[in-house]
């Protein structure tokens, strides 16, 4: 089956698969060739995309929200963001951290950035985990 990520900047993805794994709002849903045509959200985590057969993982990427649509013989993620984990640099994903903790802990409890931070600091503990 086709699989695309897909980004408001950039194709995170674009190959061949044959099992797909997405972590949804109803927990992980794991997409085969011929999956029943469907429409989900994608929670904040790990999407892992198996190229020869299902259980052999390829490919991992993070992502952080967004929606799958499933049809037939395709699976198109819609990503706020994604990030190949193959690609990622743990060690500058943890001085973005330590900046952004930094910075969080400089503003007011009423202010606005606050949320942008918390978003910023959860991206980097998604990408740092794995």
């Amino acid at each position: 089956m086709h699989v695309r990520i897909v980004c408001p900047e950039h194709y995170a993805y674009e190959g061949e698969a044959a099992f797909v794994a997405l972590p949804t709002a109803d927990g992980e849903l794991g997409v085969a060739p011929r999956h029943a045509s469907e429409i989900c959200s994608v929670t904040a985590g790990y999407v892992r995309v198996c190229d020869a057969q299902m259980g052999s993982v390829t490919h991992t990427f993070a992502v952080d929200g967004g929606y799958a649509e499933i049809t037939g013989d395709e699976v198109v993620i819609l990503a706020e963001r994604a990030e190949d984990m193959a690609s990622v640099n743990v060690n500058e994903v943890r001085e973005r951290l330590q900046g952004f903790e930094e910075q969080l802990g400089n503003l007011s409890a009423d202010d606005a950035r606050r949320a942008y931070l918390y978003n910023e600091i959860a991206w980097c503990k998604l990408l740092s985990a794995n």
